[in-house]
């Protein structure tokens, strides 16, 4: 009997102790859970004000560009020719000490919201900066082969980006265009393509690439990568603000009664159409500041109709149908988690969120409001908020400009890969590669493709946050 009873005291005494092990368990994952949720919504709020707070110094950049094409209407009319100078090399230089001071704003409110630096992204803009300290600046059969938009502009450039990085990046410009990259329009260049060879999505092939994954035969298939894109040298690589000099006289771009007009809107009510017309204000050739047309066009992207179909459920208002200057960033924090790996240690979780924002304004005209770069694209102040968009719909957000995993794929593997076919060991997208390298794979996709392709359909816009973007706003 005393046998029976020590026996059940010890059954009693292991089935508490594994009762107590799970609810420790049940308590650690509580914890990481709690941990997560709060780190996740830190990094959202992060990035969120990262973006607005770039976006908003790129629409504070595009007003006083704007304000100085009328001052430097007013300096014709007083004839200041130093002050005429003086106006356009400050607009030069504010297009890229605008983005700089973005870059840096967003820092800081990436910061106030605890996001720590990443080392990562704040040693590959340090090295964009000696790039361009060593580089653009370099000389070619005598002249510059990347245009200088003033004298020792790529020196100050180079000296403003190492200032940002030096003091550490925690929000990187995830839609920058480099003038060392390659333009995009490639299908390696997409990480989508990526993407939908990892998770075998066969619709995205239907829906855009379906002659690839049918005729694709080996790697000679692949045209070759684009070349850079060096035509836009006025403007920052990061957070861009798409404007462009144009010598012409203001006559052909406005009649003196238009221009009083949006004097008036600007608060210069002592300048009048008779004023400009006696002075040869309206004849002489000037370099003004406009919209560059490459970048101020339709926002196609967010239209159902478009060629990205964006699910949306409403129209965007016409004043604020344009895509132009955008801020895409991305923000990085860990979580350590209590519970053990499957290796008995400690683990830490990586977050990642990339947001999107972008200046919104809007001409006050005779028909009502009207879009920034309807003034016959003359860039005058009209920018009054900036708002989160779906990052999208963001221009050069499929640049990733801030995901070193992908950079280096970028600039040190496909070039390899398309010259031999074999794909670098050791990182994500060249494992992909790997895997789209081989035939009954592709067979795969087109056996399935046969038979559900009627299944694939653009995804209709839903209420979340989301706006349609798994990748923030």
């Amino acid at each position: 009997m005393r046998a029976e009873r020590t026996k059940r005291s010890g059954q009693a005494v292991v089935f508490l102790l594994l009762a107590f092990t799970a609810l420790v368990f049940v308590l650690l994952f509580n914890v990481d859970l709690h941990r997560i949720i709060q780190r996740k919504n830190q990094t959202q709020n992060a990035g969120d004000a990262a973006a607005l707070a770039a976006a908003r110094w790129q629409g504070a950049t595009l007003n006083l560009v704007g304000e100085l094409n009328l001052l430097h209407l007013l300096a014709l009319a007083n004839q200041t020719p130093a002050a005429v100078d003086a106006i356009t090399n400050m607009q030069a230089r504010l297009c890229f000490t605008g983005p700089m001071t973005a870059l840096f704003a967003a820092q800081i409110a990436a910061k106030n919201n605890h996001i720590y630096v990443d080392p990562d992204m704040t040693a590959l803009l340090t090295e964009h900066a000696a790039t361009v300290r060593t580089q653009y600046a370099a000389r070619f059969d005598g002249s510059q082969y990347f245009f200088e938009p003033w004298p020792g502009a790529w020196a100050e450039y180079a000296d403003m980006i190492g200032q940002v990085a030096a003091a550490g990046i925690a929000a990187g410009p995830d839609n920058t265009q480099r003038f060392l990259d390659p333009s995009s329009g490639h299908p390696l260049m997409e990480k989508a393509f990526y993407e939908a060879v990892e998770s075998r999505n066969w619709c995205w092939f239907y829906l855009h690439a379906r002659g690839l994954i049918d005729s694709y035969s080996s790697f000679h298939d692949w045209p070759p990568l684009p070349e850079q894109d060096v035509t836009d040298t006025v403007n920052s690589e990061i957070f861009g603000v798409g404007l462009r000099p144009v010598a012409t006289p203001i006559r052909f771009l406005f009649s003196a009664g238009a221009l009083e007009t949006h004097f008036r809107e600007a608060g210069f009510d002592t300048v009048s159409a008779a004023m400009l017309a006696v002075t040869n204000v309206m004849n002489a050739v000037e370099n003004w500041y406009v919209y560059n047309p490459r970048d101020w066009a339709d926002w196609i992207r967010i239209k159902p109709d478009g060629g990205d179909a964006f699910p949306v459920t409403g129209p965007v208002r016409p004043e604020y149908d344009y895509a132009g200057a955008d801020a895409v960033v991305r923000v990085y924090a860990s979580v350590a988690r209590m519970t053990p790996g499957i290796d008995g240690g400690s683990r830490n979780d990586k977050v990642v969120w990339t947001a999107a924002a972008k200046p919104f304004g809007f001409l006050e005209t005779d028909a009502g409001k009207q879009r920034p770069d309807s003034a016959a694209g003359f860039v005058l102040p009209a920018f009054r908020n900036v708002r989160l968009i779906p990052v999208d719909a963001a221009s050069g957000s499929e640049n990733s400009s801030s995901d070193i995993d992908w950079v280096r794929h970028v600039r040190s593997h496909l070039q390899p890969y398309l010259e031999t076919g074999h794909p670098s060991s050791g990182c994500r997208y060249c494992r992909a590669l790997a895997v789209w390298e081989q035939p009954a794979f592709r067979q795969e996709g087109r056996d399935w493709l046969e038979l559900y392709c009627a299944d694939c359909n653009v995804r209709s816009g839903g209420g979340g946050r989301g706006g349609g973007s798994r990748r923030g706003h």
